[in-house]
């Protein structure tokens, strides 16, 4: 089914061995790395990745070619891992797009974006403001936008659930706030810069309501497929993921959605299961070929201008 396609998945976490020793550390300075490494092999089957960020994504294009996909988006899941995805994107950048996780609150946040964009490549900046405490409407932040308007840079910004299984895994107690996950809080943001795009991952996980809402009324916001989509579970109504499909088709369009899978560990790898289960929706809902290619690539290769 997926051969007729261009596939671009946007959402692909690079959990790298700095990735994992970055977050090791912030728990403990104490015990062996190598120890930890086989706590969370024989817990949870998670794989060590390869010292070299080149050898990991080497890992990736073997998943690529074995399920036809044509380009990833990788993120730096946390700040401090921005140089492991600009060594793979910089290794093989046909196959790679890099976006990176920021800390708002930081004093260097503006040199480390514009470092990123400037010597590492990056296209997007990725927000998680349940996990730093603050609001994306905060002023402390219209900087990082006119940074994003400037230098045409997408804004990825989670709101809704937020569980990170890594860093659970790992012992690391995030003190994780839903009060900054309400997708509504962007509304302002999102009206003051209409030259920016915005994508909010997993239907707004949660939030499908407010999602719809903000969607609705502000075109320079976007939706990512990603995941198995498990806060479907929470809502108060009965609903599937092929509801979730078509109401935001009806609310976004075909052209503000955008496909991704929110794959990152190995040795599961490349999460196929959400591309076929995905692409069975499509179908199911009657969308056209082309239709379903503007899903799958066309919509992000819009908004990065490629």
């Amino acid at each position: 089914m997926t051969e007729k396609f261009e596939i671009w998945d946007a959402h692909v976490h690079f959990f790298s061995f700095n990735f994992f020793k970055t977050l090791i550390r912030m728990k403990t300075k104490e015990t062996p790395l190598s120890e930890e490494f086989s706590n969370l092999k024989e817990k949870y089957g998670i794989e060590t990745p390869p010292v070299s960020p080149v050898q990991l994504a080497r890992r990736w294009i073997e998943e690529m070619e074995k399920y036809k996909i044509s380009k990833l988006v990788l993120f730096a899941s946390i700040p401090e891992d921005a140089l492991s995805v600009a060594t793979a994107i910089s290794a093989f950048p046909d196959k790679f797009i890099g976006f990176i996780t920021i800390n708002p609150l930081s004093s260097e946040v503006e040199s480390n974006i514009k470092h990123a964009v400037e010597n590492m490549g990056m296209k997007g900046i990725i927000l998680f403001p349940a996990l730093y405490h603050i609001h994306v409407y905060d002023e402390l932040l219209e900087k990082i936008y006119l940074i994003a308007k400037e230098y045409k840079i997408i804004v990825f910004t989670h709101f809704g659930i937020l569980k990170i299984p890594i860093r659970e895994a790992i012992g690391l107690n995030d003190q994780i706030d839903g009060t900054y996950s309400n997708p509504t809080d962007l509304h302002r943001v999102a009206v003051r810069y209409p030259d920016v795009n915005f994508i909010i991952p997993h239907f707004g996980a949660g939030y499908l309501r407010e999602v719809l809402m903000l969607g609705s009324q502000c075109k320079n916001v976007y939706v990512d497929t990603s995941s198995s989509n498990s806060w479907i579970k929470v809502l108060p109504y009965k609903i599937d993921l092929k509801d979730v499909f078509a109401k935001t088709i009806d609310v976004f369009g075909v052209d503000r959605i955008i496909f991704g899978t929110d794959s990152g560990v190995f040795p599961r790898g490349y999460r196929i299961d959400i591309l076929n289960q995905q692409l069975e929706i499509m179908n199911e809902l009657g969308l056209t070929d082309e239709e379903i290619q503007k899903i799958l690539s066309g919509n992000l290769k819009r908004i990065l201008e490629i």
